[in-house]
């Protein structure tokens, strides 16, 4: 089916189509996975791998997977332990496109796409797991961010190079649960966003990593678990969630909360953005898809039910090859599940008479 006769009418509503993967085949990370659309048009799923049922011989590798067979195209070989998180970034001036990873051993490796090759590859000595990275560029370089679960330790490395890594300041004991990026336009400054435990704090990357903003939340909403920055009305925002209810809204550039939005019986463990007008957030608690309107004060637009969530943890969106918008999710069911938008109306072919 075509979808470039198509319009999506009223909210998003989705309904379970397929499992993408199986716990037999590929054993996905429950904490991130990711997918990205490839220079020769396919979309492709990014999922870490390790065979279960082998204890004593387990296989550890990233799998490429072409979503519109469902089938794997290309194997990533080089982790010798779980991966626990898989990011997609793309450059943006040549639009290259690149993999970080890191697994239980603290192994890090940035991985050139197009070939499949090693770009970087690094062994940390921390006292905790690697629980969030991400990829920054500058010029001609790029730049490995590394967080840590429990020590609270950040690291920037220069790809390509044998330097030790610069810390983030003031980060002990933040328990950083995820990162992201934000590239402040009026100082032509790039930053690194931490979701830590209570603490969302915001450091400039300027050689020296200085503290730029922070935003404190209260023992009530301990685990801040998403955040996403983007343009809205032409302002800086950075949405982030804590899982026990609270989203937060953040102008970046003026430093200061515009919403503050507490939910009762809900636990958010990610979210993604729809479109300009909706943001969806997965509640892991009652299985269920809440749409959330940017364009009506943030208000919850509708609740879908999504009964094959097993306490699904992150989700993507993804351009379908054959069901256009949809999302995948994953969950401690250890499957990689496809959920498609219900409303969606074909258009008439122009072309018709």
């Amino acid at each position: 089916m075509s979808f470039e006769n198509t319009v999506f009418t009223s909210n998003p509503n989705f309904k379970f189509k397929e499992v993408v993967i199986e716990k037999s085949e590929c054993l996905a990370s429950t904490y991130q996975f990711d997918c990205y659309k490839a220079k020769d048009g396919k979309t492709i799923l990014i999922a870490p791998y390790f065979d279960i049922d082998r204890p004593a011989d387990r296989i550890h590798h990233i799998s490429l997977v072409d979503l519109s067979t469902n089938e794997v195209i290309k194997k990533l070989e080089g982790h010798t332990d779980r991966v626990l998180t898989a990011r997609y970034f793309q450059e943006p001036k040549e639009k290259k496109d690149y993999l970080i990873s890191a697994d239980r051993k603290h192994h890090v490796i940035v991985w050139d796409l197009e070939d499949g090759k090693k770009i970087f590859e690094r062994d940390l000595k921390y006292d905790s797991f690697i629980y969030s990275v991400l990829l920054m560029f500058e010029e001609s370089d790029i730049y490995a961010v590394v967080s840590t679960l429990g020590s609270g330790d950040t690291y920037v490395f220069k790809v390509g190079s044998n330097e030790e890594g610069i810390a983030l300041h003031d980060t002990k004991d933040l328990n950083i649960y995820f990162l992201a990026y934000w590239w402040d336009e009026t100082n032509k400054a790039h930053n690194i966003i931490q979701c830590g435990k209570n603490k969302i704090q915001i450091a400039q990357w300027n050689k020296n990593l200085n503290t730029y903003y922070q935003v404190q939340t209260d023992d009530k909403h301990p685990y801040n678990l998403g955040a996403m920055v983007f343009k809205n009305n032409g302002v800086d925002l950075l949405i982030t969630s804590a899982t026990y209810g609270l989203i937060k809204v953040i102008d970046l550039v003026n430093k200061k909360e515009l919403k503050s939005i507490s939910m009762e019986d809900v636990f958010l463990y990610s979210f993604v953005r729809w479109n300009d007008q909706y943001i969806l957030l997965n509640d892991t608690l009652q299985r269920r898809i809440l749409v959330l309107d940017m364009t009506d004060d943030y208000k919850v637009k509708s609740k879908v039910l999504c009964p094959e969530f097993f306490f699904d943890r992150f989700i993507k969106k993804v351009d379908h090859p054959k069901y256009g918008e949809s999302i995948l999710s994953v969950g401690i069911d250890w499957k990689i599940k496809l959920f498609v938008n219900r409303n969606i109306v074909r258009l008439p072919d122009n072309n018709q008479n």
